[in-house]
């Protein structure tokens, strides 16, 4: 038999205990690259465009930068793109989390490895 128990961890960074940036956040920000869109990105993270738009501002507001440059429709249509702010963060963010997975997995190991 297997063992049903698992860790799972969930980081996230707060400013004034408002969370900034999380890992749903960071994939947010990525789908928008990826996208060029706020709208697209939503859909591509199955929310709300309201609720990509929210946490946006949220972020924005909680690290004092801009997050992100629109542009509003047009003949070619709207979009956004990531700012080197942005850019930046998702880097740390990344860098931050990097192998915090498997420690947890190891220490895991140790703490409940007899069950």
């Amino acid at each position: 038999m297997t063992n049903a128990l698992a860790p799972h961890i969930n980081l996230w960074v707060a400013h004034e205990n408002e969370v900034v940036l999380s890992g749903w956040r960071i994939d947010l920000l990525e789908a928008i690259a990826s996208t060029g869109s706020i709208s697209a990105a939503a859909d591509q993270l199955q929310v709300n465009y309201r609720v990509a738009w929210n946490k946006i501002k949220e972020m924005e507001h909680g690290l004092g930068v801009s997050l992100l440059e629109t542009h509003i429709g047009g003949s070619h249509g709207g979009g956004a793109e990531l700012t080197p702010a942005a850019v930046a963060f998702i880097q740390r963010y990344r860098l931050l989390s990097a192998g915090l997975d498997e420690w947890v997995q190891r220490r895991f190991a140790e703490v409940f490895g007899d069950l």
